[in-house]
This record gives structure tokens, sequence and C-alpha cells, in this order.
């Protein structure tokens, strides 16, 4: 039988920005680019699947808007080494305030401001100088060019959630979202200082992100690679990780299959020292329900197996 290598990064490796930041940006911007194509003529008023939420609602935090941190902004503090922001919920407000009502046209508008602005930085002459750097967000202290592409995870999931109004996420918006997902994981864990590794296994896109002390890595793999995944579709997958759908119930009706349970868990253990970060919290849920049946099967000893206790981990 062939040992197939495990998912390991370089020296120095920063995920997606460090190994096809090219890639990763183009990624980016036809994610923006799919999403303005599937709203452009659908009305604002009418409300989408998530918390009873109006499509300007959904859509308005996205765009870019002088009230809120537009890349301008980030890159600005990025030069500077300013590490630290305020928190999202607060810049959302103040966008929501003064710009929910505003006319589609408007709205439309600050999305393709917040398209554009990606596609030029990709363009930039500093480019390569100025993706590494670190910046605070609602990720924590990220590299610019990691926090940049996270965007295509929001539109990802605003796509999904403004599916009841005939909005479609493409498999190519899918994979692009889910990307940006598994690497924020990758991100997120080298700054608890967690060696983790996780794989997405999904028909849109088969990608896994480790990490070892600063250093982590996200690339493609197959079906073969070692290590701890989660196998379901890449919108299952989002849904999970935004909140949209609960993952005790998809692991109930067998839509999501794991493997290498005590993996698992060590993920959900690193995930839970990192507080509030949007994308990783349903995924931390998510995994945390491992860890719940871990303890189910402790209680009850060996009426359900010593395998089932060692993968967990106790």
């Amino acid at each position: 039988m062939t040992h197939l290598p495990a998912l390991a990064p370089e020296p120095g490796e920063r995920g997606r920005a460090s190994a096809d930041l090219p890639g990763m940006l183009a990624a980016t911007v036809a994610a923006w680019d799919a999403l303005i194509a599937e709203v452009s003529h659908i009305p604002l008023s009418v409300v989408g699947r998530h918390k009873k939420r109006t499509a300007a609602r959904t859509l308005v935090v996205l765009g870019s808007w002088p009230e809120g941190r537009p890349l301008a902004a980030i890159r600005a503090d990025a030069l500077s080494g300013i590490t630290t922001a305020a928190p999202l919920d607060a810049i959302e407000d103040r966008i929501i305030t003064a710009h929910v009502h505003d006319s589609a046209e408007e709205i439309l508008a600050s999305l393709e401001r917040a398209r554009d602005d990606v596609a030029t930085w990709a363009a930039s002459p500093n480019l390569d100088q100025e993706a590494l750097l670190p910046v605070g967000g609602p990720l924590g202290v990220v590299p610019l060019a990691t926090l940049v592409a996270a965007t295509s995870y929001q539109c990802a999931v605003a796509a999904l959630d403004l599916a009841p109004l005939g909005v479609r996420a493409s498999n190519e918006l899918l994979a692009a979202g889910l990307a940006s997902l598994v690497d924020t994981v990758g991100a997120v864990a080298v700054q608890q200082e967690g060696a983790i590794t996780l794989l997405a296994l999904t028909p849109q896109l088969r990608i896994g992100t480790a990490t070892d002390g600063p250093d982590w890595c996200t690339r493609q793999v197959d079906d073969e690679m070692p290590g701890p995944a989660l196998v379901c579709s890449a919108g299952l997958l989002l849904d999970i990780a935004s909140g949209r759908a609960s993952a005790t119930a998809a692991y109930a009706r067998g839509e999501v299959q794991a493997r290498d349970l005590g993996g698992l868990v060590t993920v959900a253990q690193v995930l839970a020292g990192a507080p509030g970060l949007p994308g990783t919290e349903g995924l931390r849920t998510a995994l945390q329900a491992y860890t719940a049946s871990a303890q189910a099967a402790q209680r009850v000893g060996n009426a359900l197996g010593s395998a089932w206790l060692r993968l967990a981990g106790n």
C-alpha cells in the first residue's frame, strides 16, 4: 500500500497568500463578479432566508462605504503596522444605519467599488510587498491578502442567503468561498499556536489546511490525502460555518461524514481559543459536536467500544 505524505507547510508559508497569490486574488475577484451578476436585477426589498433580512440588508454590509472599512483603509493600516481594528459588528452597524435604505443603484455601486478595489490592488506593482503584511480585523491578525480573500466567503454566503430570490451560487463561487474558509482556519489556528490539519472534501473542491508553528499551508488535495476530514457539499459546509445550518441535524441526516475523530476534536479545541471569528464560529460548533459524542462515549465506557475513546483522545 502506498502511504501518501501528510499535508504540511514549508517554512515561511502563509497559506494561499504565499503559495498562489495571483490565483487567490483572481478567484476573489471572480467571486465578486459572480455575486454582482446574480443580484443586479433582484428586488432588494424582498426578504431572503436568513433572519428575515431583506436583500438590501444582506448586501449593504458587503459594499465599500466611507462609514465602513474599505480596502484603502485596511491597506493603510497594514502599511502603518496597525494590527487592531474596530469590531466588525460596530462597522456593520454604521453602514446599515447610513445606507440600508439607499437605492438599489447605490447599493449595487458599493458592491462594484468593493470588487474594483480588490482587482486594482491585485494588479498593483506593490502587491507582492504588501500581500503578507500583518493586519488586524475580524479574523485576528492575518496577512493582508488573507483578509482580502475572505470576502469571497462573504460573497458565497450572501448568494446562498438570497437563493429564495432566485440568486444562484455557482460551483465556482462556492469553491472560492470554501477555499477562503479553509485558509482562514489555518490562519486562525496559527494565532492559537495550535498544530492542526483539516480537509474539506466536497464535489466542488477538495482542499485542506495544515499548520506548524507560525506557518500554514492551504492546498488542493485528493480523497486519499491523510488527515481529519469533513465530507459534504461545499454549500452545506459554508452554511454550517456561517450558522445557517445545524451541524447536528446534518450529521443525523447523513449529509456530513467525518474522518479521523481525534483529529477533528483537536481542530475544535484549537478553534475554541479564537473568540468570535466569522466563518469559524459555525465550523467550530460543528466540530465540537464530535467532542460531545466523545464525552458520551466515555460515560458509557466499554459499551461503545474502546476504539471510539482512543479516536476521541480520551
